[in-house]
């Protein structure tokens, strides 16, 4: 039986929480796994921030399975993430009939609430990969992954970018549109405009034309940056970088990531120059779900159910 997270599974997760995978590089990166600490804020919060958790328990003919899922829903309510997963691909011989119980009862749930895609990220050549497909996923976008261990101690004296402001979302999106292949739109959709908390976005203008966007996301285990650039402003890309790595005060002491996505495959040579390192490669696949559309049921007008000759007009 799988259910959504309640006080009495707080043993079991517990338990399991540490033999999962992440499947959210972003996340897991910067912030480490802390499920039960997910699940809680999902559980205890009027709004659930976003936050879904579905456990597992069930008995089979020779033991008993249990697993977990967690979800993290965009504003928009147009995609889904499935952060975690567990157990992980080979701590449990059972690993492949638990997540397809998982993944199905995941996907179910979230096409009741209206969002069309549910999204993944698993390592490159993982085994994950083969029991996603056959759960409905399929590879929309590759993923390179840079690393660099300490971020520049100086402040750049003029910078090129400045934080967005509420009025950028129109200018960011179309960035976007126009540089995103359109595959690979829907893997994530447009970025949200961020401009306090963890996460953070800067923009870069030229001509009164937003040609860059960098965002920022802040952990206690790391800091991630993505990067949207026009071709007009890739000659930029390495003064983003650097602007981006400038805002790190010389207290900051754990890694910086920069995901490149295939289709930005030229950034690695600006962000190598700077000192980015290749950390790992993963693959970001999509689940499309249908949403239902519930018809009115139809009354019969009795009053109509009789056939009637057609009215002839006569002529002149």
């Amino acid at each position: 039986m799988i259910r959504t997270f309640g006080l009495r599974d707080l043993a079991l997760v517990s338990q399991i929480e540490n033999q999962g995978t992440s499947l959210y590089a972003e996340l897991a990166l910067t912030r480490h796994p802390r499920p039960l600490q997910s699940a809680l804020a999902g559980f205890f919060s009027l709004s659930g921030h976003g936050l879904r958790t579905y456990v597992l328990r069930e008995d089979n003919d020779v033991s008993k399975l249990s697993g977990l899922i967690q979800l993290r829903d965009r504003r928009d309510r147009k995609f889904s993430a499935i952060t975690f997963i567990a157990p992980g691909v080979q701590v449990n011989h059972h690993m492949q009939e638990i997540w397809e119980h998982l993944l199905d009862h995941a996907a179910v749930q979230t096409g009741k609430l209206g969002v069309q895609h549910l999204v993944a990220e698993v390592p490159d050549e993982s085994e994950a990969i083969e029991v996603l497909h056959r759960a409905g996923y399929a590879i929309y976008v590759r993923q390179d992954i840079y690393q660099r261990d300490q971020p520049r101690g100086t402040v750049r004296d003029e910078p090129v970018l400045r934080p967005c402001r509420a009025d950028d979302e129109w200018g960011v999106h179309q960035l976007y549109h126009n540089t995103v292949p359109r595959l690979a739109q829907l893997a994530s959709g447009a970025p949200r405009m961020y401009r306090s908390g963890p996460v953070r976005g800067y923009v870069l203008e030229d001509r009164q034309e937003i040609t860059a966007y960098l965002q920022i996301r802040r952990g206690p285990n790391g800091a991630w940056f993505s990067l949207l650039v026009h071709p007009r402003a890739e000659v930029c890309a390495g003064a983003i970088v650097e602007y981006g790595l400038s805002l790190f005060g010389a207290s900051w002491n754990a890694p910086l990531y920069c995901g490149v996505r295939r289709y930005q495959e030229w950034l690695s040579h600006p962000l190598t120059a700077l000192g980015f390192e290749y950390h790992s490669s993963t693959v970001i696949m999509v689940k499309h779900l249908v949403k239902l559309i519930q018809e009115p049921e139809t009354a019969v007008v009795t009053g109509l159910e009789k056939i009637t000759a057609p009215l002839v007009h006569p002529r002149g």
